[in-house]
């Protein structure tokens, strides 16, 4: 028993290494998530209840979730990052790889967390929480006379089941953690909200309105006009590239309904897809994306197909309906 209670402490420990340097998001415009955890793959559509002055920043010099990122005031993680001394508490996160999200509200490390609780360090302790849709598991231990802060976030991925950890980082002079430590991490747990739907929406990187998104994928923008045409019902979509570098290549559409609360019912065109990114410094094809348009009837089009011909930086596409029986 005492081997296995080592293996579960050497688990908590080792989730919990970091390295040190810098790099910082401002976090005052937009979305606030979309600043302090840029360019995640499967995104976290929260508002996290911290401080105003928390900015992202990362210890390797690049705001990665591999690696730690951490969320705090400028000035304090800069301080730390050059002295390793802390003046006051911060966050940090990153995605993890000990621990997957199995199922609504579990986690691949349930079995080892029940074990801790009979087994385990005075003073440990387990909740579990949701964020809207998103569950939270929060874990509180002591590891070499340290008290521990971490919870895990499923990221509601079904297939590779991602999650992100996040740590509580405080002063380590005597009396921390104090109550300004602590609160900043009850807050955080206890405040933290998930976004309405059509923010849900931008953090997936559709921005809709009425007739149109503005797509973002890995940094490119693109904006997406749908259109019906009223006389004969055939459907039209525009993409137009902010930038003449990036090419859309046509797939498919479908018309449909939008099922959230948010504008229920609301006509939809779901458009499919390659983009093609150029960035300069690298290129990004991402395959079939599903792209979903509010869809406005229109007595005429307002762009021809004839406009786009030869064009670089606008693509029209169009789909006969065929009439109901």
């Amino acid at each position: 028993m005492k081997t296995m209670l080592t293996c579960m402490l050497m688990w908590l420990a080792n989730v919990l290494q970091a390295n040190t340097t810098d790099q910082s998001f401002n976090t005052s415009s937009g979305l606030r998530i979309l600043q302090l955890l840029p360019n995640l793959c499967i995104p976290l559509a929260i508002d996290p209840a911290i401080p105003n002055d928390f900015v992202a920043m990362s210890p390797n010099g690049n705001v990665d979730v591999y690696n730690w990122v951490y969320w705090g005031p400028k000035d304090v993680l800069e301080t730390y990052f050059k002295t390793d001394s802390l003046k006051s508490p911060v966050l940090r996160v990153k995605l993890s790889t000990n621990t997957r999200q199995t199922g609504a509200n579990s986690f691949s490390d349930d079995a080892k967390v029940d074990e801790m609780k009979k087994n385990g360090p005075a003073g440990f302790l387990s909740s579990k929480m949701m964020w809207g849709d998103y569950p939270v598991h929060a874990l509180q231990t002591t590891v070499m006379d340290q008290t521990i802060y971490m919870a895990w976030v499923g990221l509601n991925d079904p297939q590779a089941g991602w999650t992100l950890m996040f740590n509580l980082v405080y002063p380590q002079e005597e009396g921390h953690p104090d109550k300004q430590d602590l609160a900043l991490w009850e807050n955080f747990l206890s405040g933290t909200k998930k976004l309405s739907e059509p923010d849900v929406f931008k953090v997936h990187g559709q921005d809709m309105q009425e007739g149109y998104t503005i797509v973002t994928l890995v940094g490119a923008k693109f904006k997406m006009i749908a259109e019906k045409r009223e006389k004969d019902g055939m459907l039209q979509v525009v993409v137009i590239p902010f930038s003449a570098r990036n090419k859309f290549d046509y797939i498919d559409m479908e018309e449909g309904k939008l099922g959230t609360e948010w504008k229920y019912d609301k006509p939809l065109l779901k458009v499919i897809g390659n983009f093609n990114i150029e960035d300069g410094e690298f290129n990004a094809i991402v395959d079939r994306h599903v792209s979903s348009i509010l869809l406005k009837t229109v007595p005429e089009f307002s762009y021809s197909l004839q406009e786009a011909k030869g064009r670089n930086d606008l693509f029209v596409y169009q789909k006969s309906v065929k009439p109901s029986a």
